[in-house]
């Protein structure tokens, strides 16, 4: 009988199904026999309630920033554990019916690449579900939802993930460094000519410009702060689902330049990376570990409160990617990439060091274990 795995994610950001997709996608080439569901399971059990949430979710990162980072900041301690009340509220928001989903696929093994999905799983197997339990690390930082006794195995993206759920209290036998899984199309990167070539890009300095799916991140401050560089380089702005920062792009007479490329949504990610030279980002960990894969330097910019500042600490802490602050530092690194793109070459070695380490396949090996025993 074919084995049957459940990925769960959240249609919070891309990031968490992204990733839900990479790791299915690698467990298929080691093992076709695999039979692998993938369910945005708050979106599909309670889409109203989802989509309100998600709105709750973006008023907090941008209107009242400071009261996020306090929560989250609140949530990473690691002498806390998740409160029953947490876990109970996020399982009837969003997770109500969940057990019929269960039994209706009735997996082998349900892997969660989001908390909250995890969470609601740890909470069915205290209540005596039976199930083998697997969470992705999707960030290079945890907070205590994350953190949940009854996961049987933990992906970490990194050692320090893994020193911080250790910190939280989970058992180091139950976690293994993996790494973020990324899609194969992330695993070589391209000749640059031949990569603009085939998108139709002039042969021009790149700069890609990303704000994660929701397109978020200070992608029109970026965007104004290239503009004086326009006749010098060729830059990508990727706009995400954020159809209003499109459009509004695209009326101003100022990005009418064709070294200048709008694009929304795209699943060409992979191939905008081949043809670039920098990469100008949110630090989104998927969206981050995507470009070390690549091997393609990042400047860092507009982190949202909480995860994403862990990120880019993390990040820039270890010389795998420089943060920007102002219009001042944009143009440095431009003027860098212009006229000394040697001053690159300490990030390059360092995310070569990265590559080295990393193996694409070890999320897929795990889970392919979890199911063989």
């Amino acid at each position: 009988m074919r084995k049957k795995v459940l990925i769960l994610s959240e249609a919070f950001g891309n990031g968490h199904t992204k990733a839900a997709e990479a790791l299915a996608q690698v467990i298929s080439l080691q093992e076709p026999s695999v039979q692998i569901h993938i369910i945005e399971i708050g979106k599909m059990l309670h889409p109203a309630i989802n989509d309100l949430v998600l709105r709750i979710y973006k008023q907090s990162i941008t209107t009242f920033s400071f009261l996020w980072k306090k929560i989250y900041d609140h949530l990473s301690k690691p002498n806390h554990t998740t409160p029953n009340w947490l876990q109970s509220l996020i399982y009837q928001l969003l997770h109500r019916n969940l057990d019929k989903v269960l039994k209706q696929i009735n997996p082998d093994i349900v892997i969660c690449t989001h908390p909250f999905s995890s969470s609601s799983l740890s909470r069915l197997k205290r209540r005596g579900y039976r199930v083998r339990l697997c969470t992705v690390i999707t960030d290079f930082h945890v907070h205590q939802v994350w953190a949940q006794p009854e996961v049987d195995i933990y992906m970490a993206s990194n050692e320090e993930v893994l020193r911080q759920l250790v910190l939280f209290g989970i058992s180091e036998q139950k976690i293994v460094v993996t790494g973020i899984p990324v899609k194969s199309d992330f695993w070589q990167k391209l000749n640059k000519l031949e990569a603009r070539k085939s998108l139709h890009l002039k042969n021009l300095p790149t700069v890609l410009v990303m704000g994660g799916g929701l397109g978020l991140g200070g992608i029109k401050d970026i965007a104004d702060a290239l503009i004086k560089w326009k006749d010098d380089i060729q830059f990508i702005i990727c706009t995400g689902s954020n159809q209003a920062l499109k459009t509004s792009l695209e009326n101003n007479v100022r990005f009418r330049h064709p070294h200048i490329v709008i694009l929304g949504y795209v699943n060409i990610i992979h191939q905008l990376l081949d043809a670039a030279d920098v990469l100008i980002t949110k630090p989104g960990g998927l969206t981050c570990f995507e470009a070390l894969t690549k091997g393609i330097p990042m400047l860092i910019y507009g982190p949202i409160p909480g995860h994403e500042e862990y990120n880019c600490e993390h990040l820039v802490g270890r010389d795998l990617a420089i943060q920007i602050r102002n219009k001042h530092d944009v143009d440095n690194w431009i003027e860098k990439l212009l006229l000394f793109p040697e001053a690159f070459k300490g990030l390059y070695e360092n995310i070569k060091q990265f590559q080295q380490k990393n193996d694409p396949l070890a999320g897929a090996k795990v889970v392919l274990d979890l199911l063989a025993r």
